[in-house]
């Protein structure tokens, strides 16, 4: 027998999507084998009811030669017509003999049975709390009557697949929330791992496995912990942060050994097996550039209200400073003997030069505040980028061989025209060549590249000096904050520069180590934004 009423043919008949699991299958078809034999019935089957979707869906069969297939798999097919609604709706047991022999019984509306010869069937309903779960179905090919004994029979055999029913319906239930859930979790972009009191990985997420080096988060189990944030974020962040479990929850930001930042939470699960604990991680390195930059702005910002207000001042002072300073060593050098020799035993000429010198450092400070100050608009005219950065290498070759320093250049042919303001990108360049000339040891090496990289330009001046301590450098771009000795720098130099950047519409990173020198990145959009209008 097929569906009660069903319009199709088995083989054109859907499959269900929802199918049992491998036991509440091997369940049964243990259940129609065993009513099969006690009944000693050609057929039988267990079939679920699904008023909602009118679906009936053959879980289990037995003894069907002509559709072999369908004791392997569930056939699910629509639930229509009179007989169908009348199975559907029994409370007891019902009987229909004389299948393709009776007009009210006609072969088409039993496509699976009839296709096996089958003539009388029985339908017993499955019922379960009062809930009509399906039906079990034994079928004869010749004629048979269905005596008192056979009839209570069978009830009790239904009694028995009813609660295999219910219990394969639950455990798919149970296998289908399970995979919504996994689903749920491998499409989380953040890592998640979860351990048990011991400290092994007892599942993870397709995002965490990745993360390992695995192909699927099953590979991951078992691991410890330690290993997998040796794996993660570096062996010292696993040394430090696993030795300091803790049982309540907790979160902490960790740097990677590759720099990449990443926000770790951690918190306590209550299992039967034990107490487990979750751990999801999360990369938050361009939130951290990001709020960096923001900061680093807003210094900006305070820097620029003070030097606006006292830039001016300052320079009025300086200047009559350099003024009288160097009228004295005019006076002097039109001096007497007796005068020139007092002026030579006192060195007063060398103090009066060391006046006009470093008044002349201050106002080349205030100078670098007023710019650092001004809210300046970039142009947006095109420039040929590659071509920027050839000249102003060329300008450094003559300082770089007297210091025996190689300057390479590795240029993007892809590059071409940028809309940028070509004034500005040649005073960022020129502060990082100067910079990375100045930390570059005799006989060191500086490479100039560029790239294109998305929708954005990559000018890059990488130096082979000592680098910078990680403790400094989240300073490096700080008004007034320089690595060089005293009197060489006034720590203005990447603060502009990052101003620059920031009006150009791009960015100033920096990536160093100790020993193993610096690359600063000027980021630039690849095209003129549609708003900003040349200033």
């Amino acid at each position: 027998m097929a569906a009660h009423g069903a319009s199709a043919a088995p083989q054109t008949a859907r499959r269900n999507d929802a199918r049992a699991t491998p036991e509440s299958a091997t369940t049964l078809r243990t259940v129609v084998e065993t009513v099969r034999r006690v009944m000693r019935s050609d057929t039988a089957a267990v079939a679920s009811l699904a008023r909602t979707e009118q679906t009936i869906t053959w879980k289990a069969t037995s003894g069907f030669r002509a559709h072999a297939e369908v004791a392997e798999q569930e056939l699910a097919m629509p639930l229509s017509g009179a007989i169908a609604e009348r199975a559907a709706n029994t409370d007891e047991l019902l009987v229909l003999e004389g299948i393709g022999a009776r007009d009210d019984l006609p072969a088409a509306e039993f496509p699976l049975h009839s296709a096996e010869g089958v003539r009388d069937v029985a339908l017993a309903p499955l019922r379960v709390r009062g809930e009509m779960l399906g039906l079990l179905v034994v079928g004869f090919r010749t004629a048979h009557h269905f005596n008192a004994e056979e009839r209570q029979t069978l009830a009790g055999l239904a009694e028995m697949a009813a609660l295999a029913l219910d219990n394969a319906r639950l455990l798919e239930t149970i296998s289908a929330s399970k995979k919504i859930w996994e689903q749920t979790v491998d499409a989380i972009p953040d890592g998640i791992i979860v351990h048990d009191d011991a400290m092994r990985i007892t599942r993870c997420n397709a995002a965490a496995a990745d993360a390992l080096g695995f192909d699927r988060p099953a590979a991951s189990i078992g691991m410890p912990c330690a290993e997998a944030f040796a794996r993660l974020f570096g062996e010292r962040a696993a040394a430090y942060h696993m030795s300091h479990t803790t049982s309540a929850a907790t979160s902490f930001e960790i740097q990677a050994e590759d720099r990449r930042r990443y926000l770790v939470a951690a918190a306590p699960l209550e299992m039967d097996e034990g107490r487990w604990s979750v751990i999801t991680w999360s990369d938050v390195t361009e939130l951290s550039e990001m709020q960096e930059q923001l900061a680093r702005s807003r210094r900006l910002a305070t820097v620029g209200q003070l030097a606006a207000g006292v830039a001016h001042e300052i320079n009025n002072p300086l200047a009559a400073i350099t003024t009288c300073a160097e009228a004295t060593l005019r006076d002097l050098k039109q001096a007497d003997d007796s005068l020139r020799a007092q002026v030579a035993e006192h060195n007063w000429q060398f103090y009066l030069e060391e006046i006009v010198r470093q008044a002349l450092r201050c106002k080349a400070i205030t100078r670098g505040l007023l710019d650092l100050s001004r809210q300046r608009r970039a142009r947006r005219e095109p420039c040929a980028i590659n071509a920027l950065v050839e000249r102003s290498v060329m300008l450094l070759m003559q300082r770089a061989s007297e210091r025996e320093i190689e300057i390479t250049t590795e240029l993007d042919r892809a590059v071409c025209e940028v809309a940028t303001d070509e004034a500005m990108v040649r005073q960022v360049l020129d502060n990082l060549l100067t910079n990375a000339l100045d930390a570059t040891g005799r006989g060191g090496r500086i490479t100039v590249s560029t790239a294109l990289q998305g929708e954005r330009v990559r000018v890059e001046v990488a130096d082979a000096g000592p680098g910078i301590a990680p403790e400094l450098l989240a300073r490096i771009f700080d008004p007034f904050f320089t690595t060089k000795e005293a009197g060489q720098g006034s720590g203005l130099g990447l603060a502009i520069s990052t101003a620059l950047a920031e009006a150009l519409g791009g960015a100033l990173t920096v990536e160093s180590k100790l020993g193993a020198g610096s690359r600063f990145r000027l980021w630039l959009p690849r095209r003129a934004p549609e708003t900003g209008d040349a200033g």
